[in-house]
């Protein structure tokens, strides 16, 4: 009985020896990082225009789709002088068209001069050089006026383009040489997501032509930037799964993956060691996650 006490007990040690040991080998090889959760796309839609604030329409962790508005503003006056000559003047294509007349006035003298040192020719009485000459001439000329052509399309095109981009702003349609619509304009989402941040900014408020007050993104999925040291970096692959704490939700666990590794060293400065960024994808369907959170990053 005492034989089989002791062998049990023996066992059990063992047992217990090769579970502390394999805990400790497990816990060696775990890689812990630190990094931030990021947004993977951060927008913020430019005004092209000196604006006026009239009304801010959203609020930080708002819902957006693509286009929606983000704030209604008008010019101020001096862009609204500016921006109703350029809609007024248009493409501006009236001296090219005048150009092309007179090309085409010039092609119809020389087409009849032609034609009658043709029948010349053929009689025997007219220059086949200067019959030539008058050819190239008025190939010269149809070459420029398609040209001349060419520039006015694409003038034109230019300008419809414009037209349509200001159709963000103002949601109506907009033609050549019509007056501005009067009221509000609007300052449009640039893709589905949500309000990320917005500017101190308040009804009146002026804002420079280039400002961009409002930050749009995405929240689902969600993105972790970790530096790894070049001794660890060969134990991770794109790819692999790592588990992923959040202080700031209690340690709260979230599954991630690795999206991408970086090929260059943060610093290359042979003095000071090296680490290399990895990107991991993780999932926040309930929008627990945010912008800025520390995450804590096991392999």
């Amino acid at each position: 009985m005492n034989k089989l006490l002791r062998f049990g007990l023996l066992f059990a040690l063992t047992v217990v020896f090769e579970f502390l040991t394999l805990s400790t080998t497990t816990l060696a090889a775990e890689t812990i990082l630190t990094g931030k959760v990021l947004a993977t796309v951060m927008r913020a839609e430019p005004i092209p225009f000196h604006a006026v604030v009239d009304e801010i329409c959203v609020k930080p962790g708002d819902a957006v789709k693509k286009n929606q508005p983000l704030l209604r503003f008008h010019l101020q006056s001096e862009a609204e002088r500016i921006l109703q000559k350029e809609i007024t003047l248009g493409a501006n294509t009236e001296e090219l068209r005048g150009q092309i007349l007179d090309l085409e006035r010039e092609q119809g003298r020389l087409e009849a001069l032609c034609n009658k040192n043709r029948q010349l020719v053929a009689s025997g009485l007219g220059s086949r050089q200067a019959l030539r000459r008058q050819e190239n001439e008025l190939k010269a000329l149809a070459e420029r006026a398609n040209l001349l052509r060419k520039t006015i399309k694409k003038a034109q095109d230019s300008f419809a383009n414009r037209l349509r981009e200001l159709e963000r702003y103002y949601t109506v349609p907009l033609s050549e040489g019509a007056m501005l619509p009067t009221g509000s304009l609007i300052l449009p989402s640039p893709l589905d997501g949500y309000v990320l941040s917005v500017q101190s900014i308040f009804p009146g408020s002026l804002l420079a032509q280039g400002a961009a007050p409002i930050v749009v993104g995405p929240l689902d999925p969600m993105l972790i930037q970790v530096p790894v040291y070049e001794g660890e970096l060969k134990d991770i692959r794109e790819g692999a799964e790592a588990r992923v704490e959040i202080p700031s939700l209690g340690n709260k666990k979230f599954l991630a993956k690795v999206a991408e590794i970086s090929w260059v060293s943060n610093d290359m400065n042979v003095a000071q060691p090296s680490y290399f960024t990895i990107k991991l994808m993780l999932n926040n369907p309930q929008l627990e996650l945010k912008p800025g959170f520390k995450a804590v990053v096991r392999f």
